[in-house]
């Protein structure tokens, strides 16, 4: 199962993207944490990512208090298990691959 996350677009009121984005959140997260190949950290980055596919080391180490050659080693092995894959470069975006088990 492939997901590429994009961004939701909220509609006046909210109710269309709320309820459609908390849908697909939930489907997503609950993919990721289910997944046994991957530490607790590494699951937090997998679903910060899921949510902006094009969030930075930077913005991943504030939300998660952590150094950002952290998140990069993070990074590192979730790639390596093939779950995530960049697409394009510095203005690419994220890819999750969840059929990895």
């Amino acid at each position: 199962m492939t997901f590429i996350a994009k961004e939701a677009v909220v509609e006046e009121g909210g109710q269309t993207g709320g309820v459609k984005g908390g849908q697909e959140g939930g489907v997503i997260g609950g993919a990721i944490d289910s997944t046994e190949a991957l530490t607790k950290r590494q699951k937090e980055v997998l679903k910060l990512i899921a949510t902006n596919p094009s969030i930075t080391y930077n913005e991943i180490a504030e939300a998660l208090s952590i150094n950002e050659s952290v998140v990069g080693k993070h990074i590192t092995a979730i790639k390596n298990k093939g779950f995530l894959v960049r697409q394009g470069d510095t203005r690419g975006y994220w890819e999750i691959n969840l059929d990895k088990k």
